[in-house]
């Protein structure tokens, strides 16, 4: 297996999130195994990820992507499966060159090379366009944003889908579900896929002198649930929250007026930070509980980060959250905002657990157990879900 070429397809690369942290990982791991990653990508900048992450991925070269620019605010997914369709065509041709591709970001770039093996990181149902995940059950908080009525969406993403031959393209692929939850998903659709793996995070920061702090480290798009986050503040005025926000351009063109909505409303106990988490480590090392409302179902890279810097976490009783908090074995999840704010009182008041207890649980979950999931799976030696 020694000396592949080897391709990593992530369009986006300027949020600077957890996904763009999980594609680094992911190339670093197939570097070490000896072969020539390539990488293709809209807006790869060498110097803003080593700034970010203070990692410098090794790249045999870096082939470019044309980018998506809406010409309306609706029917984005329509437009942005058009868009990706018209190129995706002329991008597969070039997998030919390459042993291996693998896909980091989206599953709507996916499509079967010839003669590459593709493998496909699953985050999301509602990226390969699937209704009926927990995404849109009614969650039992008290929260301003409510998920919308399916019934239009199902007509609406099956004719994506042909757009896309997602169908098709899926059953080509090895998938690499995120969470035990994505694993159950694909094997209701049938999709090969792997057992699931736990996405990396970064343990550098550590924990510090605790504070009567809660923290969320969070890009500011409506799925992250942030008016839980302000809600629940709300109900706890003696206490401080720290918001850690950051939206990217493409953000900001897509929700016009989200991020600055929610700050206008937001009460007097929350300071919201817009900057980097590497530019103000101290907002998790001293923050004494990490509060996660979203339900996505992957488990979230920045929650695991808070867990490695000592917060205790908290969550809502579905979701990657609340499959993270039963890994570790501590932390608290709920069912409404008001069982939250119950839950934070108690952890910064009457703590079961120390921010080095927490920690230690935390490095079951580091990039160097990521990494070497990522090269048993390239290698063909993770094990296959039972579904296969």
């Amino acid at each position: 297996m020694d000396g592949l070429k080897v391709l990593v397809v992530h369009p986006r690369f300027g949020v600077f999130g957890g996904g763009e942290f999980l594609a680094i990982n992911v190339m670093q791991a197939l570097h070490e195994m000896g072969h020539d990653v390539y990488l293709r990508s809209i807006d790869y900048s060498e110097e803003g990820v080593e700034r970010a992450f203070g990692i410098k991925p090794s790249l045999a070269g870096i082939l470019p992507l044309a980018d998506f620019k809406p010409r309306f605010r609706k029917a984005l997914a329509l437009q942005r499966a058009i868009s990706v369709k018209r190129q995706r065509g002329k991008v597969a041709r070039t997998y030919m060159q390459f042993d291996q591709v693998w896909h980091t970001q989206t599953a709507y770039w996916v499509e079967s090379p010839p003669g590459a093996r593709l493998f496909n990181i699953f985050y999301d149902p509602t990226d390969i366009f699937i209704i009926g995940s927990i995404y849109s059950k009614q969650y039992t908080g008290e929260s301003i944003i409510r998920i919308p009525s399916s019934t239009f969406k199902k007509p609406y993403y099956y004719f994506i889908k042909r757009i896309l031959r997602t169908d098709v393209e899926l059953r080509n692929a090895l998938s690499i579900p995120l969470s035990r939850s994505l694993e159950v998903t694909l094997s209701k659709f049938h999709y090969p896929h792997t057992v699931f793996i736990t996405a990396p995070a970064s343990l550098k920061f550590k924990p510090g002198l605790k504070k009567k702090q809660v923290a969320l480290v969070t890009r500011m798009t409506t799925h992250k649930r942030i008016e839980d986050f302000l809600a629940i503040a709300r109900m706890l005025p003696q206490y401080r929250f720290v918001l850690l926000g950051a939206i990217s351009e493409t953000e900001r063109r897509l929700m016009p007026g989200y991020a600055d909505n929610l700050i206008k409303v937001k009460p007097s106990n929350v300071d919201y930070i817009e900057k980097r988490l590497w530019t103000v480590p101290e907002v998790l090392e001293e923050s004494a509980v990490y509060l996660y409302p979203a339900i996505e179902e992957a488990i979230n890279i920045s929650f695991m980060q808070g867990c490695g810097a000592g917060c205790i976490p908290v969550a809502p009783d579905v979701g990657g959250g609340a499959e993270l908090i039963n890994k570790l074995k501590l932390g608290y999840t709920y069912t409404d905002l008001r069982e939250a704010a119950n839950s934070i009182a108690e952890a910064i008041e009457h703590p079961k657990w120390s921010p080095q207890e927490i920690r230690t649980r935390a490095e079951a979950f580091d990039e160097a157990h990521f990494r070497d999931n990522i090269k048993s799976i390239s290698k063909g030696e993770y094990p296959l879900s039972r579904e296969n």
